[in-house]
């Protein structure tokens, strides 16, 4: 096996390793998103923006799961309340 083999095998592998990352906290998010609307508390908005803030949390959940390098970096303080996102 030459190095450049050796170099390609592990970028395969990490990438598979991002994306399996990236996948497992989308539906981590997303499933404590739908638990926070289902159990949490009311939403804080009038009933004719209900469903914009249902489609908010979700949104914001998935593109926080998938895009999770930038979004952990720009909640840096608070890692732990990402994780949890949104309660």
């Amino acid at each position: 096996m030459t190095a450049a083999a050796a170099a390609d095998g592990f970028r395969q592998r990490s990438l598979r390793v991002f994306i399996a990352v990236s996948v497992a906290l989308v539906v981590w998010r997303l499933l404590l998103a739908v638990a926070f609307l289902l159990f949490g508390p009311p939403l804080d908005v009038a009933p004719q923006h209900h469903t914009t803030q249902i489609f908010f949390v979700l949104s914001k959940a998935v593109l926080g799961g998938l895009f999770w390098p930038v979004s952990l970096a720009l909640s840096w303080r608070d890692p732990v309340g990402w994780l949890f996102y949104p309660w």
